[in-house]
């Protein structure tokens, strides 16, 4: 298979080189009900599976000033999984919040996955980890896939891509590109609200997170003109404003929008199962300042509705040919958090995954922090639900649960959508116990 390098690919490993103290791994924590199994039977369904998804077989790296993707001599699907028994007295959050930032050896494929157990009798988690330069979030969700999909395997393609053609870099970039790109610079000189926390930051990083029914996005969205992904921004945005003390806000801050960087997956269908990464980004405003939830989805909708097109796809998809100077000079910007919180599109598990015949119930991202970000949030569809996660700084883990936060904003505007029609209205106090599935906590 042909492995086309990406700039973006590069552009990771390089900020890693030259910012030694950042670890750009995220992962996948995977909640399996039953006992846990062997080490060796998770070795050997991965080993099982690696041909439904080949290219996990392939590293990225760097030579000289270019990056390429290319075979691993040996490769051994069993030396990528993992075994963790807790000690007594420990827990998930902790053993996984240890488990995110472990290096990982540059001369193999940069993915692993962690079988931890011994924290409870009736369940085991999978945690699944890999290094961006190596997957974007679309690659794990389709790596998942390939090792703990239930469903007949989807034919990988043959070729993973073919050489770039032999010119300049812009000769081979549209105008719309290169004028895209100036105008995200430009965007960018319009800082994000931010915000003092009372102390430094621990660069320790923990995991929040909670569960809302994927009806409720979809029958939001519906309501309200705006798509799922438009329900979970809003969701953010009403969750930041009762999360921030307003005593974190400096005066010439008010009025100030809050900004998200949002990714947008640039994958063609023949693209599946592919390493590396295929993304851009945009800035989305998210009318913090707004106090109708209706007016703020309607402003998110309206904010991300060019990036749904598929012009402005193409235009994205072309910034991917960009000289990787470029390119890392936007990544080095998106380190700033005056460019934005960091956070994922509304991500998509199709299908039902299993370790053997264990079902897998839940499945919740972790992120990595960089620049002076203090947490990230990400939202994946899973089943029945959507898991909003946060990974937050432990120095800010005290200010309050910013994901159960979202988890009451997104069931409080279903209230008013559509169990209300429309209506504004109190939601019942009952709504937010923690066993209603607004509030459904899961184990990070």
């Amino acid at each position: 298979m042909i492995h086309r390098p990406n700039v973006v690919d590069g552009c990771f490993l390089r900020y890693e080189r030259e910012q030694p103290d950042f670890r750009p791994y995220f992962g996948l924590v995977m909640h399996v009900t039953g006992t846990s199994p062997n080490v060796h039977q998770v070795r050997e369904q991965v080993a099982s599976r690696i041909e439904r998804m080949p290219t996990l077989a392939w590293r990225v790296t760097q030579r000289g000033r270019r990056t390429l993707w290319e075979a691993t001599p040996a490769f051994d699907p069993h030396d990528h999984v993992h075994v963790v028994r807790i000690p007594e007295g420990a827990s998930l959050d902790e053993t996984v919040e240890r488990l995110l930032y472990l290096p990982m050896p540059a001369q193999s494929p940069r993915w692993g996955i962690w079988l931890v157990h011994g924290y409870s009798d009736g369940e085991y988690a999978l945690f699944y980890r890999s290094h961006h330069a190596g997957q974007d979030g679309q690659a794990m969700m389709d790596a998942l896939t390939a090792l703990f999909g239930t469903e007949p395997p989807v034919s990988p393609p043959s070729a993973a891509g073919r050489p770039a053609a032999a010119k300049s870099w812009w000769q081979r970039i549209p105008a719309r590109a290169i004028t895209r790109n100036l105008a995200d610079e430009v965007k960018a000189l319009r800082h994000t609200l931010r915000w003092s926390p009372q102390g430094p930051l621990s660069r320790e990083a923990r995991v929040q997170s909670a569960a809302v029914p994927l009806s409720w996005l979809r029958e939001t969205g519906r309501a309200r003109g705006a798509s799922s992904n438009d329900i979970c921004l809003a969701a953010l945005g009403d969750a930041m404003r009762g999360w921030l003390p307003e005593s974190w806000i400096a005066p010439h801050q008010r009025g100030r929008d809050l900004f998200v960087s949002l990714p947008v997956s640039l994958r063609e269908p023949g693209e599946r199962f592919m390493v590396g990464n295929r993304i851009s980004a945009v800035r989305v405003p998210l009318s913090f300042w707004e106090d109708s939830p209706t007016a703020r989805v309607a402003a998110i909708a309206r904010a991300t509705a060019p990036a749904k097109t598929e012009e402005m796809r193409r235009a994205l998809r072309t910034q991917l040919r960009l000289p990787e100077w470029l390119v890392y000079r936007v990544l080095q910007q998106s380190a700033h958090v005056r460019n934005g919180l960091d956070t994922s599109g509304l991500l998509r598990i199709p299908g039902r995954l299993a370790m053997g015949t264990d079902p897998i119930r839940t499945v919740v991202v972790t992120q990595f922090l960089y620049g002076d970000h203090a947490f990230g949030m990400s939202f994946v569809a899973y089943g029945d639900n959507v898991v909003a996660s946060v990974t937050i700084d432990r120095a800010l883990e005290d200010v309050g649960d910013l994901a159960a936060l979202w988890a009451g904003a997104v069931e409080r505007m279903w209230h008013e959508a559509v169990v209300n029609d429309g209506a504004p209205g109190r939601v019942p106090e009952s709504s937010h116990d923690a066993t209603r599935p607004g509030a459904m906590r899961t184990h990070n």
